[in-house]
């Protein structure tokens, strides 16, 4: 997983790549929002919810380039992890 040959890392489409950025940075301005309104909960629980879609799609596109059914479970594993941590907090 961290030493892997640079044959074997996927290259992500850039529409994926553009949708991941735009996600991971408006998780960034909830997080800093929800630290200027006192740690809010409901922008908290938005952010974890982007990290569950992030996961999502990255099982997604896992699934479209053919990758192991392992590797794509894990991804919707991680998915459904964050979107139980959404419920539990």
């Amino acid at each position: 997983m961290f030493f892997q040959d640079k044959q074997e890392q996927e290259i992500s489409t850039k529409p994926m790549k553009i949708i991941r950025l735009s996600i991971a940075i408006l998780m960034v301005i909830l997080f800093v929002f929800s630290i200027i309104d006192g740690f809010d909960l409901t922008l908290i629980k938005w952010v974890i919810i982007l990290a569950g879609v992030i996961s999502l799609f990255d099982g997604i596109e896992k699934y479209y380039q053919k990758k192991s059914s392992k590797v794509i479970l894990f991804e919707f594993g991680f998915a459904l992890f964050w979107f139980t941590l959404v419920f539990s907090v």
